[in-house]
């Protein structure tokens, strides 16, 4: 568990470091004895993890033999597989198999064989990027599809585990945890990998092996950021044809012409490629260079050139932590050999491209204040490719830029981009839907609306009462209640009846990570916010502080100020009870025992799991 973070607490920190102004000398010293972190940013490196919680709950590093490289005979990379949520439901039907009829047996088998025949979705970050990037996407698509992805090579989870440095206090903190194996061999890979295995074409290899390996049947949608959409279009080409159904492209760098060499290096400025020069064979003197890169730290041009800057003050700070955390994660040597070995794609490999994607379409977007690949780039790939239609290649190209976004598209539009992203793929007509798993849970139980231990879920307390401290009563009194979640087929705790029977209840904060077992649209009055958690691990430090602006905000819309906020995940019990304990001592002012307590008696028998009890003593307490 890492240290508390607040908002309050960041601007502290960004305060003294602000106040705090390095010597020449110092930066000297520091550059010397290559301890180039200042102690505001290992702060931060301590108290913001690089990954989120659902890379957590899905990552394991794993090892795939590599062949043609006689110095390489395996890669080692965190990777991130989810399942389609069928499969599990498929498992819980079949464990009943002596209470169902053969008929529906067949039916059951028939759809698990069919869930093998829809693509995987695969994750390809760009430079000096990682796949917890994609945490909006992941999360909205993990309901209706099979999802893999990969940190490369040296970056985000797979990165150089001797990069932390208790002698420096350096320590690159995580949400992910390895084994000590594990954690061995990414160092291992990293050490046999030479510096041209970080050329675009041998990591679009490696790419293809590791696909070939995992999921030698399949068939695949690619989405990618930056450097990384020039290696799905790379990666298709190298594919069997048919093996690609669409590629979903974010701010792609432009497509080299005929007349340009293929490099980013050699297709820049002689003063700038002179630089970059000095830096390959002295990469400490890049690690200099980024030093005052990164001045004025969550307002230093290193993270103002990937965000847009103009959201809520609280919205805004918590976006620049990110960033400034990627950032940081970057290890400049192996930046400096990915940049090198970068090859854009061609205008011929795009067009070799658009003839093998299996649907005939691909999605593009680009923010409209991108600073690094700027959208007239991406202008130019969709003009490119309505052009290829006069040599007889049709392909329909979706087009979106989104405005008031910059580079991170999913730090500064994560709703918007995760929810056009989800439309076009469902789009396709591939059965990558959430209204397909309904129809399917509906074929096979006979209720759409089915839930997951629905048993257990039965003798459930439904909604908790008011909480009240018992122990200290003149303390603010929470407008926070709890309950499970609601079932659409439910005689009384469906949404309509809820509605009605809870006049007192204003608004529902929805924490599941699943698509609902109820339809939102049912409700006339009451507000309903979806903000996806991750079951069984405990909320981090940016999940907790997103939720209390939710929270917040909601209880600011009131009509009466008597109104209450409900919130749920399943049972109503874990991260409910964890979240609205963390507003109880935040807002409130409640110790961690009188939240506790007061959660247990609203709604009984309260936090069952002890690392959400013992993780609110190790915030609050420790």
């Amino acid at each position: 568990m890492t240290k508390r973070l607040t908002v309050s607490r960041l601007k502290e920190l960004q305060e003294r470091d602000s106040s705090h102004h390095v010597s020449l000398r110092e930066s000297l010293w520091k550059y010397l004895n290559d301890d180039m972190h200042t102690d505001f940013e290992k702060e931060i490196l301590a108290l913001k993890p690089n990954d989120c919680l659902i890379v957590q709950k899905y990552t394991s590093v794993q090892s795939f033999p590599i062949e043609n490289r006689p110095h390489l005979k395996e890669v080692s990379v965190a990777t991130l597989y989810s399942e389609h949520p069928l499969r599990e439901f498929h498992k819980r039907i079949l464990k009943g198999t002596s209470e169902l009829d053969q008929k529906k047996l067949v039916i059951v088998k028939e759809q698990l064989l069919k869930i093998d025949t829809l693509p995987v979705l695969v994750f390809i970050h760009g430079l000096g990027g990682q796949m917890s990037q994609f945490e909006p996407i992941l999360q909205e698509l993990r309901n209706c599809s099979d999802m893999f992805a990969i940190d490369l090579p040296g970056f985000g989870n797979s990165k150089r585990p001797s990069r932390n440095d208790p002698s420096k206090t350096l320590k690159f903190s995580s949400l992910s945890e390895y084994s000590k194996d594990d954690l061995l061999r990414i160092e291992k890979c990293l050490d046999d990998m030479r510096d041209e295995d970080f050329q675009t074409d041998q990591l679009v290899d490696m790419l293809y092996q590791i696909l070939m390996y995992r999921f030698p049947s399949r068939k695949f949608i690619f989405l990618s950021h930056s450097m990384g959409t020039h290696i799905s279009i790379k990666l298709v080409n190298r594919l069997s044809e048919g093996k690609v159904e669409s590629v979903v492209m974010l701010a792609p760098p432009a497509i080299h012409q005929p007349h340009e060499h293929p490099s980013l290096i050699k297709r820049m400025g002689l003063n700038r490629r002179m630089f970059l020069d000095l830096f390959w064979y002295m990469p400490g003197l890049f690690d200099y260079f980024r030093v005052f890169d990164r001045k004025n730290g969550l307002y230093s041009k290193s993270v103002e050139s990937y965000i847009y800057c103009g959201q809520s003050e609280e919205d805004d700070i918590l976006k620049r932590l990110t960033q400034l955390r990627w950032n940081l994660d970057t290890d400049s040597k192996v930046f400096l050999k990915y940049l090198f070995g970068f090859h854009c794609a061609s205008e011929n490999e795009l067009k070799k491209m658009c003839l093998r994607l299996n649907s005939r379409r691909m999605f593009l977007c680009c923010g409209e204040e991108d600073q690094t690949t700027p959208i007239k780039y991406s202008l130019h790939i969709r003009d490119m490719i309505e052009g290829f239609a006069e040599d007889g290649v049709n392909i329909r190209v979706d087009f979106e830029s989104i405005t008031h976004a910059n580079h991170s598209i999913f730090l500064d539009k994560p709703n918007l981009l995760a929810g056009s992203i989800y439309h076009f793929i469902e789009s396709l007509h591939l059965n990558i839907s959430c209204t397909w798993v309904l129809q399917v849970k509906a074929l096979i139980s006979g209720d759409k609306w089915g839930l997951k231990n629905e048993e257990k879920w039965n003798k459930v307390v439904t909604i908790s009462k008011p909480m009240t401290n018992k122990t200290s009563p003149e303390k603010p009194r929470s407008f926070l209640i709890a309950m499970k979640t609601l079932r659409q087929t439910d005689a009384v705790h469906n949404p309509k009846r809820f509605e009605s029977d809870h006049p007192e209840v204003f608004a529902i904060i929805d924490i599941g990570s699943d698509t609902p077992s109820y339809d939102p649209n049912d409700f006339v009055r009451i507000k309903y916010v979806k903000y996806k958690t991750e079951s069984k691990v405990t909320p981090d430090n940016i999940t907790i502080v997103k939720f209390l602006e939710i929270v917040d905000k909601l209880l600011e819309e009131r009509a009466n100020a008597g109104q209450f906020v409900a919130v749920h995940c399943h049972y109503g019990q874990n991260r409910t009870g964890f979240l609205i304990c963390c507003y109880l001592i935040e807002k409130l002012g409640w110790s961690v025992a009188e939240s506790i307590e007061a959660f247990e008696i609203s709604k009984p028998p309260g936090i069952k799991h002890v690392h959400f009890r013992n993780a609110l003593y190790l915030r609050y307490e420790s």
